[in-house]
């Protein structure tokens, strides 16, 4: 106890001294050492945490693996919504890859970024590449604070980003794209560690790309031996998928994907005609394409020489190839395009729809040019036919579909007709109020319901009096109009779904009230004769009296039990209403509860 009291003497008067000083008190050193001292072990776990990163992305030599598993770590260690990768074009616009996107749980569904979507930067173009290209990164706690102009903060806001940290990817000197972090659901303020830790990950894909490239360039060499051999298991299982498969997208992506690797080419691509321009323009709709190279899908081609010169052609079956586009003796405009698309090389295969020429099946060499041989043009020809059959199956496909679809809306037209034929059934035809088959159906529901409940169940019977008379007097389309009044003015004093007004038989009309007790009843019963009396509908018996028209009433109630009928429940209101009509009519009578 005495040493503790002396420890806090001597460390209060050391603090004095250090004050009198002007030096920092022994409690700030103890904080300062302490912050220092999180500092330290924070860049330690995040030494570690890369190192792990690393170590995962040098275990594998396949790039998607790679960036697949880059950003799900980073993902993590960050501890962000998203993590994404954008890849540059040739002409600084670019797309987010949608191999290598992460996204936590929740944000996983939300507008991903992947699936190839375009995002093409203006400001990124004109810059090419802007401050990316001096190996800067890029911040924003929160978009809403950061200056950033309206055409940015509209693209962000569409896939819900609140907070950003980006790097530069470079693949040597080149500045291949962009390592991104993302914040959805609140700002983030970025701290340097997260920010550096980012910067060495980019730093690292680089390096993979980097050592992508030289794998490719060492597969190329390395599998020239068994060439001939993989090019015709290839062709094998392409063939076999080509006529099982019905999707066209995974046709494609699976088609490039293969031929490339069978050819040992830089580029395969599905280019597509648009039939309406006549063959002079298209697109790219899926391609393979090895890293060193630029991406050609979602630019549009246009060649006015091609359908004058070229289209018939490739519809009887023609295939070009090139082995130097430069000696190939092609025009200007010809060459420009090829450059375009860095082409040094390649092969270019019909692709037919039936008799038409539907597109372009393209084999290309970008690094220079090569000599192709005779065993790589047939195993072009012979793939190109086969994808034929598979366009002209998704024709066939779309046609059984399109049927599928009319026999749908066939059946449910049918349906909707059967169920209006149905709801017309239960309809009087005059006063379109329920109909006595109605009436029987829903009490005998509803009976059965409330034996269960053990609740009220409330009937109430009426009929128009002397309308025997009015009909005489007035004629039968007079008296047909009455009827439709009456039933109206009944069928407004019913508030709840469950009520039902129906016509029992000529001018007598039945109200069935489940959940009703007495007085409820009765409430009812008056308020259906004030509206009919509100009516006012002239009415002069045969002494040609002036009055107007009325209806007597009769209210049953009764619980539903195993001992008792609806049929009870209905005679007891029938004789409620001859009781009524007896007392003098334009009156109501309940029956005792049965």
């Amino acid at each position: 106890m005495l040493y503790k009291s002396l420890h806090i003497i001597t460390k209060v008067s050391a603090n004095l001294v250090c004050k009198l000083l002007g030096q920092p008190s022994i409690s700030n050193l103890e904080t300062q050492l302490h912050d220092k001292h999180i500092q330290i072990q924070q860049l330690e776990e995040q030494e570690r945490a890369l190192y792990r990163v690393i170590s995962k992305i040098r275990a594998s030599l396949e790039l998607e693996t790679i960036f697949r598993t880059a950003t799900k770590e980073t993902c993590k260690l960050l501890r962000v919504e998203r993590i994404a990768v954008y890849r540059f074009y040739e002409n600084w616009g670019g797309e987010f890859v949608s191999d290598f996107e992460f996204a936590e749980t929740g944000w996983d569904d939300v507008e991903k970024l992947g699936k190839n979507t375009v995002w093409s930067d203006s400001y990124l173009q004109e810059h090419q590449g802007g401050r990316y290209r001096n190996n800067e990164t890029l911040v924003a706690s929160d978009v809403y604070v950061a200056g950033l102009s309206q055409c940015h903060l509209e693209i962000l806001e569409q896939f819900h980003i609140r907070a950003y940290a980006t790097a530069p990817i470079f693949v040597g000197k080149k500045l291949w794209g962009v390592l991104a972090a993302y914040q959805h659901s609140q700002p983030h303020e970025w701290k340097q560690l997260e920010i550096q830790f980012l910067s060495q990950i980019a730093i690292q894909l680089g390096f993979a790309v980097k050592q992508a490239e030289f794998l490719a360039q060492a597969e190329q060499k390395a599998a020239e031996l068994y060439k001939a051999n993989q090019q015709q298991d290839i062709l094998f299982n392409l063939v076999a998928e080509i006529r099982e498969s019905l999707n066209l997208d995974i046709l494609f992506k699976t088609t490039v994907r293969e031929i490339r690797k069978a050819l040992r080419s830089d580029r395969v691509s599905i280019f597509r005609f648009d039939l309406k321009s006549n063959y002079t323009s298209g697109q790219f709709v899926s391609e393979n394409v090895l890293p060193d190279y630029d991406s050609t899908i979602a630019i549009k081609v246009k060649d006015h020489c091609f359908g004058e010169k070229y289209a018939v052609a490739y519809q009887q079956g023609r295939m070009q190839i090139l082995s130097d586009v430069h000696q190939a003796g092609l025009k200007d405009c010809h060459l420009q395009l090829l450059e375009q698309f860095q082409i040094k090389a390649q092969i270019i295969a019909p692709l037919m729809k039936g008799k038409i020429l539907w597109g372009l099946l393209c084999v290309q060499q970008c690094r220079c040019s090569r000599e192709w041989e005779t065993s790589e043009i047939q195993f072009i020809r012979q793939l190109a036919a086969q994808f034929n059959v598979a366009l002209e199956h998704s024709e066939l496909l779309e046609q059984s579909r399109s049927q599928a679809n009319q026999l749908a809306q066939t059946n449910h037209a049918l349906e909707l007709a059967n169920s209006q034929l149905e709801k017309i059934s239960k309809l009087d035809a005059l006063t379109q109020i329920a109909n006595r088959h109605c009436f029987d159906e829903f009490l005998e529901q509803e009976w059965n319901r409330l034996k269960l409940s053990e609740n009220y169940l409330s009937l109430i019977m009426f009929d128009i009096d002397y309308f025997k008379d009015y009909n005489d007097s007035y004629g039968h389309l007079a008296g047909d109009e009455c009827l439709i009044q009456v039933a109206r003015a009944a069928q407004s004093v019913l508030k709840r779904p469950t009520d039902l007004l129906a016509r029992y038989g000529g001018e007598e009309f039945i109200v069935i009230l489940p959940n009703t007790n007495e007085s409820g009843a009765i409430k009812v019963t008056k308020l259906i004769q004030k509206s009919i009396q509100e009516l006012k509908i002239a009415h002069k018996k045969k002494d040609n009296f002036q009055y107007f028209v009325t209806v007597s009433l009769g209210v049953a109630i009764q619980r539903p039990t195993d001992k008792s009928s609806a049929q009870d429940l209905i005679n007891a209101a029938d004789k409620a209403l001859y009781k009524a009509k007896d007392q003098g009519r334009n009156r109501w009578v309940c029956a005792a509860k049965l």
